[in-house]
């Protein structure tokens, strides 16, 4: 004769053990290793196996900060510290790469308290309590470019032009 107590422990037993593994599962912290800008698609370092190969994770799209009404294109650098998300605990293909924190790969552009900053390769952007302050070569093109409501673009004209190549302030 079966125990049915015993058989019911046992299965809830089991049950525990695999919502454990599934929350295990996550969000699981790695580095980024290959990617298919084309797709759209990377894959994380997760570990490493006995021998030294990293232990990749799926394919995946990765998250960026703008995807809308503002949108943000920023392909993650290469052991970029990010996380894997997968909300079913199932990583699988609908498992997201999302961004993490700085680290010894990737350190953080700024300490500053009040001032944000965007740095990618040689450009950065610092907007704090002084303004907006441009670090970088800079190129502008197609539209207006105006300064206080003077247009300063490729097709505005000077004042005061004379005969040795020295010119005014541009025409208001």
């Amino acid at each position: 004769m079966r125990d049915h107590a015993a058989l019911e422990i046992r299965r809830l037993r089991e049950q525990m053990e695999q919502l454990n593994r599934r929350v295990a599962m996550m969000n699981l912290p790695g580095k980024r290793g290959p990617i298919d800008p084309e797709k759209r698609l990377l894959r994380l370092k997760l570990g490493k196996t006995s021998d030294g190969r990293d232990i990749l994770g799926p394919w995946s799209r990765w998250q960026e900060a703008g995807a809308g009404g503002l949108k943000i294109h920023s392909q993650p650098a290469e052991n970029e510290q990010m996380v894997l998300s997968s909300i079913s605990g199932t990583v699988g293909a609908a498992s997201v790469a999302m961004p993490a924190t700085y680290d010894q790969d990737h350190a953080s552009p700024s300490q500053s308290e009040d001032t944000a900053v965007f740095e990618r390769g040689g450009g950065r952007v610092e907007i704090g309590p002084e303004g907006i302050r441009l670090i970088g070569n800079v190129y502008a093109s197609g539209g207006a470019f105006e300064h206080e409501g003077v247009n300063v673009g490729k097709d505005h004209l000077h004042t005061g032009d004379d005969m040795d190549g020295i010119t005014g302030p541009p025409q208001q």
